[in-house]
């Protein structure tokens, strides 16, 4: 019995060290964002992003065709919505959270008038599933660049963001929604106890 015991723990602990989030400045320094009050948030999903084992565009032919499969039309139907659950679900979620958890910082998206720009790319994105007998979450890594808005070029910080955790959801949208706004929720916290 104390056995099991022991294994049910260790593995729980693995469980939750396997979607802990990583952050790790790889360029510039958090003291360079020390002073901001206001952001614009910028969201960018690259061509070449990877969606589980699978490049973007693999991963959007093969689910259309299954989808084509059951029925025909709604494989046209997943990839709009595919794209449309950034809008819908994705950036909501990630900027409420957000806002939530930086303090007095004010944040806006796509608001160019801003003096700062945090660029948040989704670089991967492990889609997870839930058929009902069996479900894996969702989970997001990110690059957040900030920037002097206009000028890409001038970076004062990249933090990368890894295992971002979502939820087993039945509806995609909302599983990696999750992700977002827990990313969101981690990355407001961080920048502020190291940044602002």
């Amino acid at each position: 019995m104390r056995k099991v015991i022991v294994l049910f723990v260790a593995s729980f602990l693995l469980m939750n060290f396997t979607y802990a989030q990583k952050f790790k400045v790889i360029e510039g320094d958090l003291k360079s964002l020390k002073g901001i009050e206001e952001l614009n948030v910028v969201f960018e999903y690259p061509d070449d992003i990877k969606i589980g084992k699978m490049n973007q565009q693999d991963y959007i032919d093969k689910k259309v065709k299954e989808k084509e499969k059951k029925e025909e039309g709604s494989g046209e139907i997943w990839k709009e919505q595919y794209f449309a659950d950034r809008e819908e679900h994705y950036e909501p979620m990630f900027m409420e959270l957000f806002d939530k958890y930086t303090g007095d910082l004010t944040v806006y998206q796509d608001d160019s008038d801003l003096a700062y720009t945090m660029i948040v790319e989704t670089i991967f994105i492990e889609p997870g599933f839930n058929v009902g007998i069996s479900s894996k979450k969702a989970s997001v890594n990110y690059e957040i660049r900030f920037i002097k808005t206009g000028d890409e070029n001038n970076i004062l910080c990249t933090i990368n963001m890894s295992k971002a955790p979502g939820t087993a959801h039945y509806d995609s949208g909302l599983r990696i929604g999750e992700s977002f706004a827990k990313g969101a929720k981690e990355l407001g916290k961080y920048l502020m106890k190291k940044a602002f």
